[in-house]
């Protein structure tokens, strides 16, 4: 059987920068023939008008059905019967290169053992300083290191640093097929990726962050969008692994989280040479933003730890996630 790859796009109002994800898919230099499936969830705007300029099979599926895990299996059910590597890719991560694809499985194809890899992830231009900062020295999608992940010998090891472990990010990732067979999805409407990455890893597979396959990603929501991704994100962890950080985080902890963080951007706006070169007025711009937008992830968390995104009749108002898929 000769190997193939299915990259799974999953879709919705993404006209933004479908045009270029899309060219960039078709630009790929790999030696393995691969298909794309789009699944697209009730679009209104031009994202299936573009879907339909490029060699690219499109499932339709209701906006009510869309769930961040059962979707994803769906792709995989879909896929082509020789597939042997499943690629999710999101609407807005553009490959950065035509070699975004040939690093994504290149770990897969060196070593059985490893279930999944996930890409690096570029900031966009456009990116605030608060974003581009978490993105350069906190969260592993911004390192310039190969992971490669397993369980740790001591049970304590991996409960201590159960969050570095279990990381894995579906904007791009690959995931050996044999295994998704064994160990699939669970519907769930957020973080479906940290829980499949959990049960691989204690299933005895690895994981690993390659930093080689780069995409440009990085939201610029607005403020009150950037508070519903944080309910929707703590409200999904406090159910699924009741992080040990959640418990005790209060409205205290929201505002001396947002002075310290601010005070990093500062720093950091005035030292990284992107924003170090733009205007003044920029400049002082962003440090005005900064705890506006520390303040917005705080509170978000704070109100998804407690579960008012799942509150009946609160979704609307409170979870991105709830309001995307009723547009």
């Amino acid at each position: 059987m000769k190997e193939r790859i299915t990259i799974v796009l999953l879709t919705k109002n993404g006209e933004r920068y479908l045009g270029e994800v899309l060219e960039a898919i078709f630009a790929q230099r790999v030696d393995l023939p691969f298909e794309v499936l789009a699944i697209d969830s009730g679009s209104r705007d031009r994202t299936k008008e573009i879907l339909r300029h490029y060699p690219v099979c499109l499932i339709e599926i209701p906006p009510h059905e869309f769930n961040h895990g059962e979707t994803r299996n769906l792709g995989a059910r879909l896929a082509h019967p020789d597939t042997c590597y499943l690629v999710y890719l999101s609407q807005d991560a553009t490959p950065a290169d035509e070699e975004w694809l040939a690093a994504l499985i290149e770990p897969l194809r060196e070593d059985n053992q490893v279930a999944g890899v996930f890409s690096r992830h570029l900031p966009r231009p456009s990116a605030s300083p608060s974003l581009v900062r978490q993105l350069l020295t906190r969260w592993q999608t911004g390192g310039t290191e190969r992971l490669v992940k397993r369980m740790p010998a001591s049970p304590e090891d991996f409960e201590a640093n159960r969050f570095f472990y279990i990381y894995f990010s579906n904007t791009s990732s690959a995931i050996r097929r044999r295994i998704w067979e064994q160990i699939p999805f669970r519907p769930l409407l957020f973080g479906e990726d940290a829980d499949w990455a959990e049960r691989v890893l204690l299933a005895g597979y690895a994981l690993v962050f390659e930093p080689r396959s780069r995409v440009f990603h990085s939201h610029d929501y607005g403020l009150l969008e950037l508070f519903r991704e944080n309910a929707d994100y703590a409200a999904a962890f406090r159910e699924r692994f009741d992080p040990p950080a959640y418990r005790g985080f209060g409205l205290q902890a929201v505002l001396r989280g947002a002075i310290r963080e601010s005070w990093e951007d500062w720093r950091f706006i005035w030292r990284h040479p992107h924003f170090r070169e733009q205007p003044l007025q920029r400049r002082l711009f962003w440090m005005l933003y900064s705890p506006a937008w520390h303040l917005a992830v705080g509170l978000g968390t704070y109100c998804g730890i407690r579960g008012f995104p799942r509150r009946p009749g609160w979704g609307r108002y409170l979870s991105r996630q709830e309001r995307v898929r009723r547009i």
